[in-house]
């Protein structure tokens, strides 16, 4: 019968209480232990005194039997102990002492309380000791040596022992003993040594020591100090392959199980603090993983090297030609008193393989393109897209019934039908105008399906007129600018620059009371067009503001034109990687804009670019903002968010000086490809900005409260397709109130993405 209950172990003890005098002999009381057990057993006891600082060398009591024999079922042990000493040196009054019985057989204990007077002696306490430093810091590998004093207060000479106890004993150089005479009423000073061992020997801990003291003719006196070992040392971080691949073997097979490689992760402790390691992944790809670690927390102790096993999954494509994920391993460590792993990160890579191999994918892939080609042509033909690149679009309205404006370089503006997946051409779109054939720069499309305008000149850009809601302003190559009816399409008014009838408009700008349109041209001027109210027309001069000349330059195309949402500021941007703030006068809020005055930024990006091949390419104000944030895209992928309102502008007495104007840059990154970005747009919110550029995508950038990129969201594209990596995106439009983004690219197309 093996119940638990048989194992339970009885005792008694002969007395509770226990007197005990120094001077007067040894006291003692009996401890009886049955065994009620269902076997042989026997039986161990110990004596535990209440607040006594334990000592190997220090005996105060004695057994008899010191281990009882192995005794049957229903027999009885009995154990006699001898107090002959204190179980605190020189303590007077009661302590408890704790009787513990233990049997190894039974793997059970039992504690008895037993209550002990200790009497005052006739000794006196002639001997003291002091530490005159008390707390020692040292590291591992140095020796420091430990002051003793000792007085002998009485009236005749005393052999006393020093005894050095509470670190290692081998840490003490010699002895930790030391035997001294003193004479009366006198005192001495000696040291203890200790010399630390190396570092994965030493632990860092604050060690509490203790000196004692005993005399032949006094009772013992000690003094309690603390040694403290300081951290020191480091945790090695490495691993044997940081490079992976799925499938690790035949890769030119398919494989529809592999999705999962393994990495070896390192550590060794080379310090003197024991450590508990996590690993953490971080790294750029880090959310298209799934990661297990074997152990998840693995303990190091000193001097030891212990491995994690990081097991990482993730989806492989079925076709294309594979990708590479890059990770970071990053190690935490339970007490960072001495830092980081070294080094505190392991990069790693891995290179994951399609389920079906390239060489199987060449015979679909030519097959869709084929069939892709076949579907642009078919479109084409039937007029359903443009027949050169998009250069501006633009969506109206703002709930159903909304539809999209697009200009091309075929002469065209055309007007689209915004279905739940697509566009569609805009079929009851009726044509008033028709291209002067004479006069005509484009090839004419064969089937004229939602053309809204024929102009006799590629249109560069399309801006609707603020107030007047049935009314658009495009901007043509040979420098004119031309309002027209949304409606028909009729011309309402012609604008030209006669002094310089050929200039390129590239960008239009108006002010919201559409009493001031800005145009930028190829050749660096700004003109301002200007009206006293909207029934009446357009000046014919308009106010050009040349900053070709007012920055000495030969040349500064501007490609983009930004009015701040208080129309107070124009931003100008162009060649040189620059952009320019125009401010109108303050004192003639609704005046012309004659007198105007002129700032210059020079657009900082951190990597000190700036040279005649460097442009500004696109200028983009959170709608309807009092903040005045402006974000800026650049020729080499790089974007950038701007708080205008904390530009300070370098004084000038020349109004038709160019000044530095030092703007806050609340943040800025570079796009993955490294290849211009033609176009940005805000949310109606801000709470993201859309892009477009050369490498074909256009990406959502999720901003936090305070206008910066928000690193913990991934930017997403929205324009992935076969083949879109070929074209450029050279425009895009934002209604995030309806959860559409419109782009024009250079393969004639105009795109409906929807922002999920």
């Amino acid at each position: 019968m093996n119940s638990n209950s048989n194992n339970i172990i009885s005792a008694s003890l002969s007395t509770q209480s226990l007197t005990y005098r120094p001077d007067q002999g040894q006291v003692s009381f009996e401890v009886t232990v049955n065994n009620d057990s269902d076997r042989f057993a026997n039986f161990q006891l110990e004596i535990i005194a209440a607040g006594e600082i334990r000592n190997p060398n220090y005996r105060w009591y004695r057994l008899e039997p010191e281990v009882a024999a192995a005794q049957p079922h229903g027999s009885s042990t009995k154990f006699q102990v001898f107090i002959f000493n204190t179980p605190i040196p020189g303590f007077v009054g009661t302590v408890n002492l704790s009787v513990k019985i233990f049997s190894p057989q039974l793997a059970r204990e039992r504690r008895l309380l037993l209550r002990l007077e200790i009497e005052r002696g006739n000794k006196p306490i002639l001997i003291s000791v002091e530490l005159p430093i008390r707390t020692f810091q040292v590291y591992p590998g140095n020796a420091i040596d430990v002051p003793v004093r000792v007085r002998n207060q009485g009236q005749v000479a005393s052999n006393v022992l020093l005894h050095f106890i509470g670190v290692d004993a081998s840490w003490v150089t010699n002895s930790t003993e030391r035997r001294l005479t003193l004479n009366a009423v006198s005192q001495t000073e000696v040291s203890f040594k200790c010399e630390l061992p190396s570092v994965v020997q030493a632990p860092s801990l604050n060690y509490i020591f203790t000196v004692e003291a005993t005399s032949n003719n006094s009772y013992p006196a000690n003094a309690e100090g603390s040694l403290e070992v300081l951290p020191v040392g480091y945790i090695d971080f490495s691993t044997p392959q940081n490079k992976q691949r799925i499938p690790s073997q035949h890769p030119w097979l398919p494989n529809f199980k592999s999705n999962s490689a393994s990495y070896e992760l390192l550590f060794k402790n080379v310090s003197n603090l024991r450590q508990e390691i996590n690993v953490q992944i971080q790294g750029k790809d880090w959310r298209k993983c799934a990661f297990n670690k074997f152990p998840e927390i693995q303990n190091l102790n000193l001097g030891e090297t212990a491995k994690v096993i990081l097991d990482v999954k993730t989806k492989r494509p079925w076709v294309g030609i594979g990708k590479t994920i890059f990770l970071e391993a990053k190690a935490e460590l339970s007490d960072q008193r001495l830092g980081s792993t070294d080094p505190a990160t392991q990069s790693l890579e891995l290179e994951v393989l399609p389920i079906i191999p390239l060489w199987l994918q060449l015979a679909i892939l030519a097959l869709l393109a084929a069939l892709l080609a076949l579907l642009a042509l078919l479109f084409r033909q039937e007029g359903i897209a443009h027949t050169a690149s998009v250069n501006s679009v633009r969506i109206i309205g703002n709930g159903t019934g909304s539809s999209v404006v697009s200009a091309s370089n075929d002469c065209t503006l055309r007007s689209w039908t915004i279905r739940p997946n697509s566009l569609e051409a805009d079929e009851n779109v009726t044509l008033k105008s028709k291209p002067n054939k004479q006069n005509f720069k484009c090839v004419q499309p064969q089937k004229p399906k939602g053309v809204l305008v024929f102009a006799n000149n590629p249109i560069l850009v399309v801006r609707f007129v603020p107030v007047e809601n049935n009314s658009i302003a495009i901007g043509l190559e040979n420098g004119i600018i031309e309002l027209r009816q949304i409606s028909t399409g009729e011309i309402i008014t012609t604008l030209q620059d006669f002094q310089e009838p050929s200039d390129r408009v590239f960008d239009l700008a108006f002010t919201k009371n559409s009493l001031n349109l800005f145009s930028g041209s190829g050749n660096g001027k700004v003109r301002v067009w200007s009206r006293e109210s909207t029934t009446k027309k357009f000046q014919g001069k308009p106010v050009v503001i040349d900053l070709l000349k007012q920055q000495k330059l030969t040349r500064f195309p501007i490609w983009a034109l930004a009015l701040s949402p208080d129309d107070e500021k124009l931003i100008v941007s162009g060649e040189f990687n620059r952009f320019l703030i125009i401010s109108r006068n303050q004192n003639q809020p609704n005046s012309s804009l004659k007198n105007i005055s002129v700032e210059r930024l020079e657009k900082i990006d951190g990597s000190g670019r700036g040279g005649q091949n460097d442009s500004v390419l696109s200028l983009a104000f959170i709608p309807d903002s009092p903040e005045n944030i402006l974000a800026t895209s650049d020729s080499a992928g790089l974007i950038a968010i701007w708080d205008l309102k904390q530009c300070k502008p370098t004084s000038s007495n020349n109004p038709q000086q160019i000044n530095d104007s030092n703007c806050k840059l609340l943040d800025h990154w570079q796009d993955e490809s490294k290849k211009p970005i033609r176009t940005l747009a805000f949310s109606e919110d801000g709470n993201f900005l859309v892009s477009g550029g050369d490498d074909g995508r256009v990406v959502v950038w999720y901003l936090t409260s305070s206008h910066q990129l928000d690193r913990t969201k991934s930017p997403k594209d929205i324009n992935i397709f076969p083949g879109y990596k070929k074209i450029k995106i050279r425009t895009i439009d934002v209604k995030s109130s309806q959860g559409i983004v419109i782009s024009g690219s250079d393969d004639f197309q105009v795109r409906l993405h929807r922002i999920k």
